[in-house]
C-alpha cells in the first residue's frame, strides 16, 4: 500500500509500506478517506518534533476512515463505519480518559504523524478507543475535521474560557486554518 512519509526534514515521499494485519484485540483496521493538513503537520515537516522520531515517519495528524475490520472485544464502532480518529495515542485507563476527556490524558502516547505514524496511508490499525463513528449526514472531511480543528475550538470556548449556555462570543477574525 501507499503512504505519505516525511523522510528527512522537509521532504516528504509517497512511498509503499507494509499493509497491516489483522487488528488485535481492541483496535480496527481502517482504510482513510480523507486526511487534513493541520498546523502540526506543517510543524513536523519543519522539523520542529519536540521529541524524538524515527524516519521515515508516515504524516498526518487528522483524518478519518472506513472501519473494514474488528478485533475482539470492539463494541464502539462496526465495519462499514465512517469514523474521525483521534490523533494522540491516548491511554484510555487515567482518570481524564476514564471520563471522557481524552485531550486531558496524563499519559498521552504521541501524536500520530508527528512523533507516531500518521494518517496519510491507506490502511491502519488503530485502538478503537481513538475512533469516533460520524453521524449521519456527515462526509469524510467533516469527519476528518472533527478531532483537531473543531476539537481545539470546542477545548477552548468550553474548557478554557467555561462558555455557558445563554453567554455569546464576538469572533473579530478569521485567520488562520481553524478561523477559515
Amino acid at each position: 500500500m501507499r503512504a505519505l512519509q516525511l523522510t528527512d526534514d522537509r521532504k516528504i515521499e509517497l512511498r509503499d509500506v507494509a499493509e497491516p494485519g489483522a487488528p488485535a484485540p481492541g483496535e480496527v483496521t481502517l482504510r482513510l478517506k480523507a486526511v487534513a493538513l493541520n498546523h502540526i503537520d506543517v510543524w513536523g515537516w519543519r522539523g520542529m518534533a519536540f521529541a524524538k522520531r524515527k524516519l521515515p515517519l508516515t504524516i498526518g495528524a487528522e483524518a478519518s476512515g472506513v472501519v473494514e475490520a474488528i478485533g475482539a472485544g470492539v463494541s464502539n464502532v462496526l465495519p462499514g463505519d465512517l469514523v474521525a480518529i483521534y490523533g494522540a495515542r491516548i491511554c484510555g485507563r487515567c482518570k481524564a480518559c476514564r471520563e471522557g476527556r481524552d485531550n486531558l490524558c496524563e499519559h498521552v502516547g504521541g501524536v500520530h504523524g508527528f512523533h507516531l505514524d500518521g494518517f496519510a496511508q491507506e490502511k491502519i490499525n488503530i485502538p478503537a478507543r481513538q475512533l469516533v463513528a460520524a453521524p449521519p449526514g456527515v462526509d469524510a472531511i467533516g469527519a476528518a475535521l472533527a478531532p483537531v480543528t473543531f476539537g481545539t475550538v470546542e477545548h477552548m470556548l468550553f474548557d478554557n474560557a467555561k462558555l455557558q449556555p445563554g453567554e455569546t462570543i464576538l469572533v473579530h477574525a478569521g485567520g488562520s486554518g481553524i478561523g477559515s
